[in-house]
């Protein structure tokens, strides 16, 4: 059972049942709680996804295992709504999985053998604008100096150079993303830096915007000028990702013979970045050479979204309809044309006449001088009129693979790519009262993840699109919404924001206030964000607002409701941490919270209960009895032996139990776990061998030990393992 399956959908909340949505929760059961908050951990999507599914499945058999093979499902655009990225990791290991990712179809560039050639200083600086494939060269160019599978690190544009430190041996290589404006780097510095990549023989490449004013800097201050990340030609571009996605040759002349070479000289134009080659190559691959699927390449590509926006908004200026499901599509592209619509009603209705051009004029004896249409009339547009209108279309019929029940959906999608969010840059930047109707819109949006996650994307990026001391002003009043799924919004928009390099240390400060913050909202919004992309990208920090949070916890101040809701909140943000490839740093800042006796260790102990569920890195340190096996044997011995965490302790150890059928890794970690619990038959260790006696079948892992151990304590004797 996978998340999507745990249940429907839950209804968009009508008038009289929104308070329902923020009742206080005091005398509800923790059961109930729990799944409410998974259902609205849903909404946050984010990089967790490379974790694997959320699994609520009490005493079942999982079979958490992945399917391989060349079955390739896709459903809606790249991007769109719903659609689950992994998050980018700005501080912390880069994951295998991304650098694999930017080697595929790669075209080096013809800077390439120069910027090898100065990594051997230990530091590279690498320049570029957004599109140019910075981020992918940089993996590439690691990859190839430091070795395969050598381990990357990568550092926030925050990182205080100057009391920076290398952090473990085994990492070859550093990808600093940006340099804070405010902490301009010195001569005296980048030395101190190169002599201390030298000693850990790795090196660093720090990544910068094309900016004029930057660069000069660095070449009056440094004496150095950053290599100029310049694209390949398009062309090779696309030879080398098409190579990569269709390898064999006949099959790759069959697609371009439906694309023709005139159109494709045509479409490979100077001007393309590689993201839009790929595009390009992504559309003649998914229409497997049918010329009625691949249409007019021409009106799909995104590098021309950006000029048409403003000739679109001024078509579209006396028609508030079109104005409104404008909007909306771009927000939720990708939705079913159902959702889009119904979300472009509530928004017109929402704006009370703002969105139209001209309102009706009346004369002093309320007779109508002139006629103008009217806003609420329900039958302004047509769908098919609508599409039109906005230059989407509404796709073919397909079935999505989530939910508990099937159905189909007709996603409405732009023509040309991109054309989404370039609406949205437009006209948050050119009409100043927009930004606030959309706040106010989205920040009532209905408790359906396929809602909240594009609307955080976008509340995100629109923090970059205005810019100024105010740019995040709009999600701190989606944090301070009564809502929970306002908070989430909020939650995820912060995660898109902190990619920003100038926006990521007000989203650090902000954060670090609200963790301390009298308003529960806030707190929540905090853990919400912890558990989200920005959380992800950034475990150390994370797990010290989380700790905040834990302290805040404590009895007294606040009401049960918001105290439950709180600490459910920093568990599903803890495990998210765990869960995503961070699960040395989590175990080492429990046993560390543990000693500090500043957190409740019942608190403590019943969040790593839930730990054990993801039993994968706990069975590796058991049964290759690492040094972190007896601080494992340890803490599960603590938490078997307190009442509030022994339920959930019991419960994953009878899993491993029932693992250890077929998994010998499994089956070793229990066997090597239970000799030792055996040597202090305590309450707890007493109890769990006794569900294992009565709940065991032949086979199940460490079965026997738990008799034998029984069998020794019910006639007095202290049983020691051969």
């Amino acid at each position: 059972m996978t998340t999507e399956e745990r249940g429907t959908t839950a209804e968009p909340p009508d008038a009289a049942a929104s308070g329902a949505e923020h009742a206080s929760v005091a005398g509800s059961s923790h059961e109930g709680a729990e799944r409410d908050l998974i259902d609205l951990f849903d909404a946050l999507g984010g990089a967790a996804g490379s974790s694997g599914p959320h699994v609520w499945a009490p005493y079942a058999n999982v079979n958490a295992g992945t399917v391989h093979g060349d079955q390739r499902v896709q459903n809606g655009p790249t991007e769109g709504a719903g659609t689950r990225r992994a998050a980018r990791v700005h501080e912390g290991p880069v994951p295998e999985s991304e650098v694999e990712a930017a080697a595929f179809g790669f075209a080096e560039p013809a800077w390439f053998g120069a910027a090898r050639r100065k990594l051997d200083k230990k530091v590279l600086f690498l320049a570029g604008r957004p599109g140019s494939g910075r981020r992918t060269a940089t993996l590439n160019l690691l990859r190839q100096y430091c070795g395969e599978g050598v381990p990357l690190q990568a550092m926030d544009s925050l990182t205080e150079l100057d009391r920076w430190r290398p952090s473990k041996p085994t990492v070859g290589g550093y990808i600093v993303d940006g340099l804070f404006p405010a902490r301009p780097l010195g001569p005296g510095v980048l030395g101190h830096v190169r002599s201390l990549l030298e000693k850990a023989g790795a090196c660093m490449v720090i990544i910068l915007p094309d900016d004029t004013a930057l660069l000069r800097r660095l070449k009056q201050d440094l004496h150095i000028g950053p290599i100029m990340c310049e694209p390949p030609p398009p062309s090779l571009v696309f030879g080398s990702r098409l190579k990569a996605e269709v390898p064999d040759e006949r099959e790759r002349e069959r697609l371009m013979s439906a694309v023709g070479d005139q159109v494709l000289g045509e479409l490979l134009a100077p001007e393309l970045v590689p993201t839009e080659v790929v595009e390009l190559v992504t559309a003649i691959v998914a229409a497997g050479g049918d010329r009625t699927l691949l249409g007019d390449l021409t009106e799909q590509l995104s590098f021309r979204a950006e000029q048409e926006v403003p000739e679109l908004v001024a078509r579209l200026r006396d028609e508030s309809d079109a104005l409104a499901f404008l909007l909306a599509a771009c927000v939720y592209e990708g939705l079913d044309h159902r959702i889009v619509k119904e979300e472009a009603d509530r928004l017109l209705e929402l704006s009370e006449g703002r969105l139209s051009a001209v309102l009706p004029v009346t004369d002093p004896q309320g007779g109508r001088n002139e006629e103008r249409p009217n806003p609420q009339f329900v039958f302004r547009r047509s769908l098919t009129d609508l599409l039109d209108a906005i230059g989407a279309s509404r796709q073919m019929p397909r079935i999505p693979a989530r939910g508990m029940y099937t159905h189909s959906v007709e996603p409405v999608s732009f023509i040309r790519h991109r054309q989404a969010e370039a609406v949205l840059r437009h006209v948050w930047r050119e009409y100043s009262q927009v930004s606030d109707l959309l706040v106010s819109w989205l920040s009532k949006v209905s408790r359906d993840n396929e809602l909240t996650l594009p609307a955080g994307r976008i509340m995100g990026k629109a923090a970059s699109w205005g810019g100024g001391r105010r740019a995040l002003r709009h999600i701190g009043t989606l944090a301070d919404s009564e809502r929970t799924t306002s908070q989430m919004i909020a939650a995820n928009a912060l995660g898109i924001a902190a990619e920003d390099p100038l926006l990521v240390g007000e989203v650090r400060y902000r954060l670090e206030n609200w963790s301390m913050a009298a308003s529960p909202y806030r707190r929540r919004t905090t853990a919400y964000a912890c558990a989200a992309d920005f959380g992800l990208a950034r475990p150390e920090f994370a797990l010290r607002l989380l700790h905040t949070l834990l302290r805040g916890l404590q009895p007294g101040g606040r009401t049960e409701g918001e105290q439950l809701l709180l600490r459910l909140a920093v568990e599903e943000a803890i495990l998210r941490l765990f869960q995503s490839g961070h699960e040395d740093l989590v175990f080492t800042r429990l046993l560390e919270w543990l000693k500090s006796e500043k957190i409740e260790p019942e608190q403590l102990l019943a969040l790593f209960s839930g730990l054990l569920l993801s039993s994968n890195w706990f069975q590796l340190q058991l049964s290759r009895e690492t040094s972190r096996s007896p601080l494992t044997i340890d803490i599960i011995r603590r938490a078997l032996n307190t009442d509030d965490s022994f339920d959930k302790t019991c419960s994953a150890l009878l899993r491993w139990s029932n693992q250890g059928l077929w998994d010998e890794t499994a089956s070793r970690s229990v066997e090597n776990l239970f000799h030792e619990l055996a040597r202090s038959m305590r309450h707890g260790e007493l109890r769990l061998f006794v569900e294992i006696d009565q709940q065991g079948t032949a086979g199940w892992a460490g079965r026997e030990i738990a008799r034998s151990a029984l069998s020794s304590w019910r006639v007095g004797e202290r049983w020691e393992s051969a």
